[in-house]
């Protein structure tokens, strides 16, 4: 509730609007592998083709037919072949050798704006920022569940204002020198690698910034997907609480809400629900108070939705927590590894980068990427560079 009320402070924070200004210095990166099905949002990029690269990884038979069809519809392709559990940043990494424009947006093939992708570019740069987070709406609201995730991603947008380094993995923009620089220190881990993308880039002392524009993306229809990609959402919180906590603490108030809040006060809560009495007593002048917060600082995004929205956060506090715990735990037991993974591969001494040391070398794609894989800091890349 507390971190709700934060969003009061939203309107006065410092966001970069759009502006007439537009930019054609920009790639769309599309990161997809696994399936095809996952590329959804052809119709919108056709607009934008000469600005578009989709990084598919080919590790099927399947995915290659898929990479033919698409260069013969006239789509610029990465192929990337790479192994074992693969994720969005490792291919988006692999995919920026075939970038030489001054940003990037990467973009999940779901996503979609009804605005020039150009104008936030444009605004990015005369702000002067490395990277941006931006407004991630749910784009279909038919379901109840899709309505009350509407409701959560407009309240937590606004929370973006005062962190833009969360980022969010359905669109991000970036400088691309900078996104070089981050992606190389990056674990590579899927829960929560947006977030990482945004802790990196505030590490290495990077311009990070909040852009006020609105992307659309699919969300899940029926409560039992909701429920999958939730197990994997709280497995990220997981991970960041407290396998990387030494990082988060960084960020006091996150820290704070996520560690004491959410997963130390966990058993509190419930221990609270097994005396009817006094639930019967205080619960419903919790859920009426924080019905009150969500529409008091949400105003500028309300929904009649945020009526049902506390009983929505309450079932998520009190149900997927653990559920995410065990999620990181499973994961980590089929890595069959002691260490556990997922940790950060940044210093507790924050570092600045020069981002002209982050351009893509000329030569072999095996060895570039081998050889970026290694370099985790500037330090080291300064060492390798003689």
């Amino acid at each position: 509730m507390s971190l709700d009320m934060q969003n009061l402070a939203s309107r006065w924070a410092s966001v970069v609007s759009l502006g007439e200004e537009t930019s054609s210095d920009y790639t769309l990166i599309v990161p997809i592998f696994g399936d095809p099905k996952y590329f959804r949002n052809g119709e919108y990029l056709r607009r934008f083709r000469d600005q578009t690269l989709l990084a598919v990884n080919v590790d099927s038979p399947k995915m290659r037919r898929f990479v033919v069809d698409l260069r013969e519809q006239g789509w610029r392709v990465h192929a990337s072949r790479l192994t074992g559990r693969v994720s969005c940043p490792q291919i988006v990494l692999d995919a920026l050798r075939s970038v030489n424009t001054e940003y990037v947006i990467r973009i999940d093939g779901d996503t979609a704006s009804y605005e020039d992708p150009g104008r936030a570019v444009a605004a990015a740069r005369a702000a002067g920022a490395d990277l941006c987070s931006v407004k991630i709406t749910v784009s279909r609201r038919e379901t109840l569940i899709e309505k009350l995730q509407a409701v959560e991603y407009d309240m937590s947008m606004l929370g973006r204002h005062n962190r833009a380094w969360m980022t969010s993995g359905a669109c991000m923009i970036a400088r691309t020198s900078a996104l070089r620089g981050i992606l190389s220190a990056h674990s590579f881990w899927f829960p929560g690698e947006d977030i990482e993308t945004g802790v990196i880039a505030k590490h290495f002392r990077l311009a990070v910034r909040h852009i006020d524009m609105r992307f659309y993306t699919d969300a899940p229809e029926t409560f039992r997907a909701w429920l999958r990609q939730r197990m994997m959402w709280w497995s990220g919180s997981f991970r960041m609480a407290f396998v990387n906590a030494d990082q988060t603490l960084r960020f006091p108030l996150t820290f704070a809400y996520t560690v004491c809040v959410v997963w130390l006060l966990w058993s509190a809560k419930w221990n609270e629900l097994f005396d009817p009495s006094h639930v019967a007593a205080i619960l419903p002048f919790v859920l009426l108070l924080y019905t009150g917060v969500c529409f008091f600082s949400n105003w500028s995004v309300r929904s009649r939705w945020m009526v049902l929205y506390p009983y929505y956060a309450l079932f998520q506090a009190l149900v997927l927590p653990p559920l995410g715990a065990m999620y990181y735990l499973w994961l980590w037991y089929r890595r069959g590894s002691l260490a556990p993974p997922g940790r950060y591969r940044i210093g507790l001494r924050r570092e600045s980068i020069d981002l002209g040391l982050w351009k893509a070398p000329a030569g072999p794609r095996i060895a570039w990427v081998a050889r970026v894989m290694r370099i985790t800091t500037l330090r080291q890349y300064q060492e390798e560079s003689g």
